[in-house]
Order: structure tokens, then sequence, then C-alpha cells
């Protein structure tokens, strides 16, 4: 792939590379868990799973979260959360089809204000409400810090209310007022939340029955970390720039 450099082959094994190292070990056993947790929900729309797994790091706990999101999540994942050692670092790992947007909107600031790392796992995706919880992911030091491992897909789209002909002019305003609600809802979210508005655009850009994917190129040149196919080593944006600048 075109995309990815001789920067990330050769970077040295940071701690961050280290980390890598064990998302990637880990990667298969990963997919084993969220498809296990989807055959639990029996096929059906069910609230969203949060689950401990073990990364091998002995300094950060990982949480995953897969399935529907839906209201209570943010309590699962807060109760989750509270059980974690002072001291340790947290990641989430994400893979959702999305859900009620309200609680995704709700557990994106919890993880923002908790300085949650998140990561988009290999597998069907991290789409709609679940980009939202995807784009709040912070480090330690209150860094945005957001990955997209191998294979992984974010998915954004804009919820629209579409009047048809068998609306009444009444209800027709009524559904105007909500879907301009829910716009002044995601912009509060991403001016809050400091995220680019690119981000933002893109979600607004497609209509329910589509998704914009983020594409890798677009993820790193907007902050975002990749992890090389290749080389299984991620890709900082700011090497990414470097390397793209000499170019």
């Amino acid at each position: 792939m075109t995309l990815f450099t001789s920067y990330a082959a050769t970077r040295p094994a940071t701690g961050l590379g280290r980390f890598a190292a064990s998302m990637r070990r880990a990667a298969a056993s990963l997919l084993s868990v969220a498809a296990v947790a989807t055959g639990l929900a029996g096929g059906v729309a069910e609230a969203a799973i949060v689950i401990p797994v073990n990364i091998g790091q002995p300094d950060t706990a990982a949480l995953l979260l897969t399935g529907q999101i839906m209201q209570g999540d943010l309590g699962r994942l807060q109760a989750a959360v509270s059980k974690v050692p002072t001291g340790k670092k947290i990641v989430l790992l994400l893979e959702s089809p999305g859900g009620s947007v309200d609680e995704g909107l709700a557990i994106g600031r919890f993880v923002y204000a908790s300085k949650i790392t998140t990561i988009a796992i290999e597998g069907p995706g991290c789409a709609s409400a679940c980009s939202f919880i995807f784009l709040a992911g912070r480090d330690s030091s209150g860094k945005a810090m957001r990955i997209m491992m191998s294979g992984a897909r974010v998915g954004m789209h804009h919820v629209r209310v579409t009047p048809n002909a068998q609306v009444s002019g009444a209800e027709a305003a009524e559904m105007q007022t909500v879907a301009q609600l829910g716009i002044a809802k995601l912009e509060a979210f991403f001016r809050e939340l400091s995220i680019p508005g690119e981000f933002l655009s893109m979600t607004l850009a497609a209509p329910a029955n589509s998704m914009n994917w983020l594409r890798e190129f677009d993820a790193l040149r907007l902050g975002i970390f990749v992890m090389d196919p290749s080389t299984g080593r991620l890709i900082t944006p700011d090497g990414f720039k470097r390397q793209t600048a000499m170019r």
C-alpha cells in the first residue's frame, strides 16, 4: 500500500510501539470475543456489552464495547471503568453498528472526560453513534488519541428526517424542528470536545441510508493513528505529515 511509508517500519519500539504489538497479538481473540457477544444477542437489537479483555499490557486496562448502543450503555461502561485499579490507563475497543445518538454522545463525553483512548478494531465496523465515541478518545495527558486497527472501519452519517407527501404541514414543521435540534446537538458535541470540523461535515453529508467510511489517508490527515497492516506498527499523524511533506 503506497499510503504506508518506511517511517512506520523503522520507528523505534517506544511504549506506543509495544502497545501496538500487544494489540496486534490480541486482534484474533478480540474478534472471537466480539463474535461471541453478538451471538449472545441472538441476532436481535440488544444493548451493547462491555467486556474486560487482556491485551498483555500490565499498566493498561482494556474494555471492549460491542453491540447496539442503547439507553443504559453509559451506566454499564461507567460501572466497568469504576472497577479499573487507580493508576492504570484505560483503552476502549469499539465494534458497534451504532444506535442511540443521545447515548452515543453521552458515552463520548464520558470517554473524553475520563481520558480514555479509543480503538476501532477489525470487524463489521464502528459506525453511526459509535463514531462519536471513537472520536472522543484521549490519552492520559489529555491529548486526542484515537486508533484504527488494521482492517477497522469507522463510518459516519446523519439521520435526517424527510417529510413525505402523506405528512401534514404541521407534522412536517415538527419533523424539521427535530432535525435541526439533532444537528445542534452534534455541533455542540464536536465543539465541546474540540473535534476537527471536517468530521462533523462528513457526518452531516451522509444521509441515513448511506455511510461515509473514513479512509486511512483522511484519518491520518485529521489526527488519528492507523496501524500499518504490513508491519503491525502504528503510524502517527505527525509522522505521516512529515512523510507527505517530503514528497
